[in-house]
């Protein structure tokens, strides 16, 4: 009954809607259109979301108009667009409310003259872009009882609409189907195809008025379906060439500039028609008699989503400023002895080769690696990931880096109390007490920039410690080895022949491969370890031995011996003067094949010519007592004799008070 009612009350609204223009709707065919025509190509089709940014616009046509009534002006702006698939069509009116409800809504509508011929008929497509959800958006016109919904009479709801105000604007966004299945109560275009239009408002349920004003057959506006304009094949520019492009640009091919020659986007678009990550790509190489150079200012390059590379090589320069890579989908990769200034922009990466350099500012990247030596200057700007393998010189200033990951080969590096924060300064080899022997190690200084994750690979290094830190990665590889103590990892990696000791530490993963093995000592991993090859890990637990004698008195320097099932010595020590020793005692080997248990353990403690042995499983921090049950301490006597001691020992001071008082009392 409900549905009943609001379809019901649904075409009573659209019949009203419709009905202050119902007959200007029936005027004699005419087989062309003399208002304005609007036609642009877009390869970014916008998100249609109610927000009309320039980013998604810029490419549309665009005409200004106004709808004058009694009660003042209304000023409007329309854009329209279209790709191989969609019309995009939107609009901004002066409106200081946007309606919420059935009493007060706000209307754009979209009539359109399907087959061109200047009378509007039975069939012609409409889009009512309401401010209020729910009602009918993709309509058409049956002559009879106005404009249905096409799902109404058997069709589809082909597209989509949103709407939005800010108290000075509404805006409308929409998009509909070039050719829709729905054949009809939809229009049917296709490239080079035109349609007329007209445009109706409505102001708080109220119908305001058209562009154009009154439309009839001779004074239709009209959308002409665009093509793309692409340049096809490979933009080459050489000598001394200088080629300036503005505005929007479609290229089918790569890039290359050579020689002395420069390349300048200035308040571009340039878009690429690549279908497969890095088809085509921006290259500065070749120079002579000077060096190529790009220049960008307020620029955006669009891929269709794929992948891009911009490669400087040899001494090629670029001045980019204000760049954007849509989708965050351009390599910038400078190698030999190139350079970059960068500010203002947002790409997916940088990497930097040979002796590049790179100045970096007010910009946000994915990533930047750094492989080889090179001078690199940073300063307020965001990374995901910054990775450095080399001996670089590094600084970076008031930035933030989400994940900080260095590849060093030294002879000593000590770690101590580095976790994520803000690093008011830091530099890696002087921090890190980094002795480089002849390795390699970059020479990062961080002032005022927060690092949310620390990475480390080594690589063939010695006499790596890490102290009471937190980090992220910690990767060793060849024959490196590495101490860490009360410290937490999120991913250990060993590789090659290396090994770790870890003491007192926690990771959440570990992954070992070739020959490398991690000593743990009261250490665990979340996850179950991945260990190939002959890789392994050596589990060790804590095991606090008390030895007693038969009084239950504590023995000190008493032997203690722990030995596998086996009959392996795995740990040994000597109690200190309350009778305890601690010791790391071998629970389980694990490798790529099997879980090997080394108890039960053999527990042993020997005092002089008094022993005894008891079996214990150590298979987490354990504690045991052995009681030498034939020995008595002697350097400390049975409790009567200590009563003894102490009795003669009162009877002597209590005769030796009382001499000295009878002494004083006679003087």
């Amino acid at each position: 009954m409900r549905k009943k009612i609001a379809y019901a009350f649904t075409a009573f609204l659209i019949a009203a809607v419709i009905s202050p223009m119902g007959l200007m709707m029936h005027f004699s065919p005419a087989m062309a259109h003399s208002g304005i025509t609007l036609s642009a190509w877009t390869w970014n089709p916008p998100t249609i979301d109610g927000t009309i940014s320039d980013d998604e616009w810029r490419t549309a046509a665009k005409a200004d108009f106004n709808i004058t009534t009694p009660d003042g002006i209304y000023n409007a702006t329309i854009y329209v667009m279209n790709d191989y698939e969609n019309l995009y069509l939107a609009a901004k009116i002066t409106d200081d409310d946007l309606g919420t409800d059935i009493s007060t809504y706000d209307l754009f509508r979209f009539n359109f003259d399907n087959d061109h011929d200047g009378a509007s008929e039975k069939g012609d497509d409409g889009l009512f872009c309401w401010s209020i959800p729910g009602l009918l958006y993709d309509v058409f016109n049956n002559e009879t009882t106005g404009w249905p919904g096409d799902n109404q009479d058997g069709g589809t709801k082909d597209g989509f609409h949103a709407v939005s105000g800010d108290g000075i604007y509404n805006y409308f966004e929409c998009f509909h189907p070039l050719d829709s299945a729905d054949d009809a109560h939809d229009f049917s275009l296709k490239i080079g195809d035109t349609v007329g239009f007209c445009i109706f408002y409505y102001d708080n349920a109220t119908y305001i008025g058209s562009w154009p004003s009154f439309p009839h057959p001779s004074n239709w506006h009209d959308i002409k379906i665009a093509s793309p304009n692409i340049y096809q094949g490979d933009l080459v520019l050489s000598d001394n060439d200088i080629y300036t492009i503005t505005g929007k640009f479609d290229i089918n091919g790569s890039i290359i500039i050579t020689e002395n020659a420069t390349l300048i986007l200035k308040d571009a678009l340039l878009n690429f028609t690549q279908t497969a990550n890095f088809q085509f790509n921006i290259t500065l190489r070749s120079a002579t008699n000077g060096n190529p150079h790009l220049i960008a200012d307020n620029a955006t390059i669009t891929t269709g989503g794929y992948f891009i590379k911009t490669s400087l090589y040899e001494n090629s320069t670029a001045q980019i400023n204000q760049l954007e890579a849509t989708y965050a989908n351009m390599w910038l990769e400078l190698k030999d002895i190139s350079s970059a200034e960068v500010a203002n922009s947002n790409f997916l990466g940088i990497i930097l080769y040979d002796s590049s350099t790179l100045n970096l500012t007010h910009s946000t990247l994915g990533a930047m690696h750094i492989y080889t030596t090179a001078d690199v200057n940073i300063d307020n700007s965001s990374f995901s990931d910054i990775i450095v393998i080399s001996n670089l010189n590094m600084k970076v200033q008031n930035s933030s880096i989400t994940r900080l990951k260095i590849y060093s080969s030294t002879t000593q590096t000590l770690i101590n109390e580095l976790k994520p924060a803000m690093v008011t300064y830091w530099n890696y080899l002087e921090n890190c007490s980094v002795i480089i022997d002849s390795g390699y190690a970059p020479n990062i200084t961080l002032n005022d920039t927060q690092v949310d994750n620390w990475s480390f690979t080594f690589t063939n290094s010695q006499h790596i410690i890490v102290y009471l830190s937190e980090l992220n990665e910690l990767r060793l590889q060849g024959s490196s080895m590495a101490s860490v103590y009360e410290t937490h990892i999120k991913t250990v990696e060993l590789y090659g022949s290396s090994r770790l000791n870890a003491t007192d530490s926690k990771a959440h993963e570990a992954l070992l491969s070739g020959s490398s093995t991690i000593w743990s000592v009261n250490s665990t991993a979340e996850t179950d370890a991945q260990i190939s090859d002959q890789a392994a890990i050596y589990v060790n637990w804590y095991l606090n031995v008390y030895v007693q004698d038969s009084l239950g008195q504590y023995v000190p320097d008493a032997n203690v011996t722990v030995t596998c099932a086996d009959g392996t010595k795995t740990a040994s020590g000597k109690t200190n003067m309350y009778g305890w020793v601690r010791l790391t005692v071998l629970s389980f080997i694990l490798n790529a094949s099997n879980v090997y248990y080394q108890g039960p353990h053999n527990l042993t403690a020997v005092h002089g010519t008094h022993e005894n042995s008891t079996t214990i499983d150590v298979n987490e921090n354990t504690q045991a007592t052995v009681i030498l049950s034939d020995f008595i301490i002697p350097e400390f006597p049975s409790l009567l004799s200590i009563i003894t001691v102490l009795a003669a020992a009162t009877s002597l001071i209590t005769a030796k008070f009382f001499k000295s008082k009878n002494t004083i009392e006679r003087r």
